[in-house]
């Protein structure tokens, strides 16, 4: 197998011939197989893989608060936290209650997730695991579900 730098291709006399760039060099073919399905770069003259790029966890940690923020509103069977708020004023006192608890709730947690997300943007800290992550938002505490 041959590799040019220039064209960032790979070629082999059987399928190429003489038609190949000026500039292929010799690879192995354990080095070709390593590189199926990678991004390349050059690397001293040769193909080598190009990193992977940094993963943001950041849409995970949203996503997995929204959820919490859900799953919390689904614990008294409300469709999900957005449903649960709109309660809020409800002539019903127990779904009003309810309600408020789930309005400030959801505040104070998305506080909490912001100012993790600030942390970890200044250096202040490292991106936690989800669960570190939702172990540090404000437990959810609601009224008595007899009301």
């Amino acid at each position: 197998m041959y590799f040019s730098p220039s064209v960032m291709g790979f070629f082999c006399v059987e399928v190429h011939g003489d038609a190949m760039p000026d500039d292929v060099v010799a690879i192995s073919n354990e080095l070709y197989q390593s590189l199926q399905g990678w991004a390349i770069q050059v690397v001293d003259g040769l193909p080598a893989r190009l990193p992977a790029p940094p993963v943001d966890p950041t849409p995970a940690l949203v996503a997995a608060v929204q959820t919490a923020l859900d799953d919390g509103a689904r614990s008294r069977n409300y469709d999900d936290i957005a449903t649960a708020i709109t309660y809020r004023g409800d002539p019903n006192p127990k779904f009003a209650a309810e309600a408020e608890v789930f309005f400030a709730w959801r505040s104070a947690a998305w506080t909490k997730a912001y100012e993790i997300l600030a942390e970890v943007q200044t250096g202040n800290r490292e991106f936690p695991t989800i669960p570190e992550a939702l172990a540090l938002l404000p437990a959810l505490v609601l009224p008595d579900s007899n009301g």
